[in-house]
């Protein structure tokens, strides 16, 4: 898979550093569930920081929740799942440029924020 395409997947899914840590946290714990609480803990992150990579991360389809409140990491596909393998790989060897990724990518709360203040014609 070309780094590239790594890139791509991780600004366009990965919304923050909280998100890419999380997500990397649960693939490294394939068979354990978490509550927000546990992430909270874990991540010594906000509640609302892990809320919103969770309901992020959930819609991507890159993690399941369950009847208890409890999330994993399961992809909702087999490429999806190598995406995410190979994002962990690049960010272990090569931080910066993922870091870079996620931070570069277009915030759309900030951008309809500014197109609010949009002069019209």
């Amino acid at each position: 898979m070309r780094e590239d395409d790594v890139l791509a997947f991780a600004r366009a899914t990965v919304k923050s550093i909280w998100a890419l840590e999380l997500l990397l946290l649960m693939q490294r714990t394939l068979e354990r569930g978490w509550t927000s609480d546990e992430l909270v803990r874990e991540l010594r992150a906000s509640t609302l920081v892990v809320h919103e990579a969770l309901r992020q991360l959930l819609t991507a389809g890159l993690l399941a929740a369950d009847q208890t409140d409890q999330v994993c990491y399961r992809p909702a596909s087999e490429h999806l799942g190598a995406l995410v393998s190979e994002m962990q790989s690049l960010y272990r060897a090569k931080p910066l440029t993922v870091i870079n990724a996620i931070a570069s990518a277009p915030n759309e709360k900030l951008r309809i924020f500014a197109d609010a203040f949009r002069l019209k014609d």
